[in-house]
């Protein structure tokens, strides 16, 4: 939001009475038309009548405005180069603008026309990886690109702006100064280990703030009063687990947990546990009636187009869903619930807070109800942690799981499955059958998954997937064999991105072929004089090189990878030298030089892709075939080559 928009929402608070146009321009010192563009502005920016206008003026809607208002305290210009990027690309792309006017830029941030088209030269070259181009035109930038890449960088940016993480321990011990965060990190850890469950550490943090919010809660006397009191655990096995943590949170933090809070508890066990929640549709509306669950559809499918970010998953819809349903009762009894976290959440992940306000406007205005800062910060809550959780299982092989749904087998095997390479292996879906397995892959991309584990012969023999065949029973027997293969398509999973990324951080501009440099100093001044001639990094990249190769030698057998200190790169790129006789790097004798600039925006890409090169040269083999590259093509050839018969 502009800081004119800000100023005109804060004079209209402070006032109960309408003002015309002139009223308005006066007092802000603005033009007449400026007041107009600005309310059409705000109004259109959430698509709510946040300033109502008539024949007496304007007045500000304080139903719909005190929950926007919440951000604007905090809003600052932003100062570093990254800063200015990321409120430009929010804005062209959440905000839907076609273009943003240049001059309207500078103001709000402060700088001059030249400092702002020397950021969007670099933005350019500093998110060209995702395959978007900011163009200046008329004294306007507008960004071109296609859908999918557009929200490849936005999702970035929510992900940076969200510090990639989202809430941890130490934030719940600083907020939840009463609760013993400890003993309750024992109490869940213990539990779980002890029936046999997976709980990775994102999911762990993710049941410790719930847990902590309720167990608060019931200290000091606020017991949920709806819900679902008359459900039944069919799995014996996790109907001992939540029977056995609830009794210990009882009699731990002298609490008693109504038959509501135990269904709370049991849906966060089934939401964290594995990240598969059997519940159907038709049995989550039983409980909490069609129209919440219709409401929750709609609100997944508005934060798709306007925020490209997708909240369908099963993890994220269910416990969204009865808290809807529980905050929906609180505000309509106007019985409010504090939050300790809304603080935190709005200075550290404002985009997360910003989707919050903008499901809590709609509730205002759908349910003619009040939502304070506290519930708005507890929407985010859910909507942070879905967002971490699908950055957590980025770095995984993402697999499915075929077995037969026999006395609760498939779910036993899920489990034990994720217990012992839940830190390799992301299991995205869990089905029963081969009909389903056959509708599953036509949903999915060639990256969505690389493997299947399955109980049953699969009779489909014409796939790009690795099929891992398993027996139910005796399955630590079989964990040599299924580790050897997770191993395997790590390195397939990982070359393959080498390929799809090759020309993104390898360029023929930056390559030398038997280089006739063969002094480590010179061929460092050299790259590094290659990449700031296309601007690609500034001129401090070359010092902060040395003061990396002077802390410890980037040289290991017949290769160097030097490197920046920091991650400090305008765009990521590797320039290439490749030394035929060979030069003296310390105590080594190197034949190819891979100097990295690495650029944030690409800093876990770039991470899975650097593990990948380093499998490829590390091989004696292939050195020999790199000393004899005459020129750009024969690199990437060979690369491909290795790609092709590693797969």
């Amino acid at each position: 939001m502009k800081k004119k928009h800000s100023e005109l929402l804060n004079y209209l608070s402070l006032q109960d009475k309408s003002f015309t146009s002139n009223e308005l321009a006066n007092a802000l010192a603005i033009s007449v038309r400026s007041v107009k563009n600005y309310v059409y502005e705000i109004n259109s920016l959430y698509n709510k009548k946040i300033i109502l206008s008539s024949r007496n003026g304007y007045k500000i809607n304080r139903q719909l405005s005190t929950s926007l208002l919440i951000t604007q305290d905090n809003e600052l210009i932003p100062q570093t180069g990254e800063q200015r990027a990321f409120y430009i690309i929010k804005r062209l792309i959440l905000e839907h603008t076609s273009h943003l006017d240049l001059f309207d830029l500078c103001d709000y941030m402060c700088i001059s026309y030249s400092t702002i088209k020397s950021v969007i030269a670099k933005m350019n070259k500093s998110f060209s990886s995702y395959h978007v181009k900011f163009i200046c035109e008329k004294d306007c930038v507008h960004i071109i690109g296609d859908e999918k890449n557009k929200r490849k960088l936005i999702s970035y940016v929510i992900n940076e702006e969200s510090k990639t993480s989202f809430i941890d321990t130490k934030q719940l011990k600083e907020c939840f100064t009463t609760i013993d965060i400890d003993v309750l990190i024992s109490i869940v850890t213990s539990t779980f280990k002890k029936h046999n469950y997976y709980l990775n550490d994102f999911a762990n943090v993710n049941l410790l703030l719930h847990l902590v919010i309720i167990i608060d809660r019931e200290v000091n006397g606020n017991c949920l009063e709806s819900g679902e009191a008359n459900f039944k655990i069919d799995n014996e096995q996790e109907r001992n687990l939540v029977n056995d943590l609830c009794d210990r949170l009882e009699n731990e933090f002298q609490i008693h947990l109504n038959r509501y809070e135990q269904f709370e508890i049991y849906i966060l066990f089934k939401a964290n546990a594995n990240f598969s929640l059997p519940t159907t549709k038709e049995e989550l509306e039983k409980t909490i009636g069609s129209e919440i669950v219709q409401l929750v559809e709609y609100y997944v499918k508005k934060i798709n187009s306007l925020y490209m970010i997708d909240l369908s998953n099963e993890s994220f819809t269910t416990p969204f869903s009865l808290h809807l349903k529980n905050l929906l009762f609180r505000a309509r009894a106007g019985r409010y619930t504090s939050n300790p976290m809304a603080e935190a959440i709005k200075l550290n992940s404002p985009i997360v807070f910003d989707i919050a306000i903008y499901i809590g406007l709609d509730l205002i205005e759908r349910y003619d109800i009040t939502i304070n800062e506290d519930e708005t910060a507890f929407l985010a809550i859910h909507i942070g942690s879905e967002i971490e959780r699908q950055n957590f299982n980025k770095s995984k092989i993402p697999s499915i799981l075929l077995c037969p749904d026999y006395r609760d087998m498939s779910s036993t095997l899920l489990n034990t499955l994720l217990l012992n390479f839940g830190n390799q292996i992301n299991i995205i879906r869990s089905v029963h059958s081969e009909e389903e397995l056959r509708k599953l892959t036509k949903e999915l991309g060639s990256f969505d998954f690389m493997m299947i584990f399955t109980t049953i012969p699969l009779l489909q023999t014409e796939n790009d997937f690795t099929v891992v065949n398993i027996t139910p029973f005796n399955l630590e027997n079989q964990y040599g064999m299924i580790l050897d293969t997770i191993l395997r398509n790590q390195g397939m999973y990982k070359n393959q991105k080498l390929r799809t990324n090759f020309h993104t951080f390898f360029e023929e501009d930056l390559f030398i072929a038997d280089s006739p440099i063969h002094s480590k100093n010179k061929i460092l001044n050299f790259l590094c004089d290659k990449l700031q001639e296309k601007n690609y990094v500034d001129p401090e990249f070359e010092k902060n090189v040395y003061r990396r190769e002077n802390a410890a030698t980037t040289a290991f057998g017949n290769i160097a990878i030097p490197h920046s200190m920091d991650m400090d790169a305008i765009k990521t790129s590797i320039a290439v030298a490749i030394s035929k006789k060979g030069l003296q790097w310390g105590t080594n004798t190197v034949h190819l030089v891979l100097l990295l600039a690495i650029n944030k925006a690409d800093k876990k890409t770039f991470r899975e892709l650097y593990e990948s090169l380093i499998s490829i040269f590390s091989e004696e083999s292939i050195i020999q075939e790199i000393r004899n590259c005459s020129c750009f093509k024969d690199f990437e050839t060979l690369i491909y080559h290795h790609i092709d018969t590693t797969v």
